[in-house]
């Protein structure tokens, strides 16, 4: 037998203690280990050095072995994971998990996120109000609606671009003083504008900002004008052309052009059809058919198409009238007629037909008839279409029927188009309910 040396007896022995014995599972643990290949510890161990000895479990993340533990705390039936950040700051997180297994998947699901945090959301370019301009104009001009609700937005933005230099820029703060400010400012005519008025800017910039900007250009993020309260405002009532300020203005008209047969036929026209202006002025000669001015569904508001029946003294004005494209092209050379008539020059009157171009020319007549009549009731082409409206109310046809006739909805129907007397209404109803009419009061003396 040979005798080791001192110094090879102590070699021998540091080499059988830096042996690592070899560990095996079996049971629940080995099926664990089975299950995630990835895992080391006591449920899998590799014999690596770069997981603490105090980690039971492992998972390897992006590369970097991340040791945790799953323990049940106090009362707790749930498990809570605990292992260290990626800066090294011990983390505990809640896995309301109650079995082991699920509760060490949850765990590994927790390091993914933690050592893969989501990117974070970019805040879109602020853009300026030309950019948003010319998005807004690009878009809706794709989009099918009409010119007129393109112009009623950029409207809009003429209004409030001056309180700042893009959409993004204007804060709720920013659109209460603007409402301030315009309420108290005088506008081009020297006069306050109404409560109305403001109202109806802030309820359409709110669905500019809302339906255009955010949810389909994805332009700004957040809608300024929805908590901005409206300035408030009494009832007005609805205002019709009547007989007598109809007869008025026709008069005026007869002083100004003669004879001249258009402007009669045309506002007999609105006030039968109960039309908007707009769409009247853009009818075209094929659209006068079979007894009928049929308004078509792109020219619509609602878009429906609506097919008026005419009476036929009336369909053979219009017929007689028409040109060969447009139903009102005829206007032209009538208008310089009366002119030259007159002795008013007429050769900066294009010849040309635009639906525009008379849409335009039948509100500066009504503007100037304002001018020239300041004391009287102000009429507007649009009191023709309330006068139909009106007239439908007073003869007893029901609500929902001629808001189908005349194309307009039922609600805004009764607010904005009918002129009723609602002290006669509440009679009616309250003698309806009782069978007994209101007693008239006896005069004194």
């Amino acid at each position: 037998m040979k005798l080791l040396s001192n110094s090879e007896t102590l070699d021998k022995y540091l080499a059988g203690k830096r042996k690592q014995p070899t560990l095996r599972f079996s049971g629940r643990r080995a099926r664990l280990a089975k299950r995630n290949p990835n895992t080391t510890g006591t449920d899998a161990h590799s014999g690596s050095e770069s997981v603490p000895r105090s980690a039971p479990h492992s998972h390897l993340c992006n590369g970097q072995l991340v040791g945790f533990s799953v323990r049940q705390f106090g009362k707790s039936s749930a498990y809570t994971a605990c292992f260290n950040s990626p800066d090294g700051r011990r983390l505990k997180r809640e896995t309301h998990q109650t079995r082991l297994p699920a509760a060490i998947d949850a765990a590994r699901a927790m390091i993914e996120e933690e050592y893969n945090p989501k990117p974070q959301a970019v805040a879109p370019e602020k853009a300026t109000w030309d950019v948003a301009i010319d998005r807004l104009t690009k878009r809706l001009g794709t989009s099918g609606n009409r010119t007129t609700t393109m112009g009623y937005y950029l409207k809009c933005i003429r209004l409030v671009r001056g309180y700042s230099t893009g959409p993004d820029d204007i804060t709720p703060s920013k659109a209460a003083a603007w409402r301030d400010e315009i309420m108290s400012k005088p506008g081009r005519r020297k006069k306050r504008p109404s409560a109305h008025y403001v109202a109806g800017i802030i309820k359409g910039a709110s669905a500019l900002w809302q339906k255009w900007l955010i949810d389909d250009l994805k332009l700004v993020t957040a809608n300024p004008w929805e908590d901005v309260q409206p300035p408030k405002a009494d009832k007005l009532p609805v205002k019709y052309a009547t007989d007598e300020m109809i007869e008025q203005f026709y008069a005026w008209i007869a002083e100004r052009f003669g004879d001249w047969p258009f402007p009669k036929l045309f506002l007999s026209t609105k006030a039968y059809t109960g039309c908007r202006l707009m769409d009247l002025c853009s009818l075209a000669s094929p659209q006068l058919r079979d007894g009928r001015l049929v308004f078509p569904a792109d020219l619509t508001k609602g878009r429906k198409e609506r097919a008026v029946p005419l009476d036929d003294e009336l369909f053979d004005a219009l017929d007689g009238f028409k040109g060969p494209t447009w139903l009102w092209e005829g206007y032209i050379p009538g208008l310089k007629a009366a002119l030259q008539e007159k002795g008013l020059p007429s050769h900066r009157t294009l010849d040309a037909f635009a639906p525009q171009r008379l849409y335009f020319w039948i509100e500066s007549l009504f503007a100037d008839y304002r001018k020239a009549f300041p004391d009287r009731t102000v009429l507007t082409t649009h009191m023709f279409r309330k006068r139909a409206f009106t007239l439908a109310w007073q003869k007893g046809v029901d609500a929902r029927r001629a808001s189908i006739a005349y194309g307009c909805n039922v609600d805004t129907l009764m607010r904005h188009y009918v002129s009723m007397d609602e002290q006669q209404v509440t009679d009616d109803v309250f003698e309806l309910m009782t069978g007994k009419k209101k007693a008239k009061k006896k005069s004194e003396g």
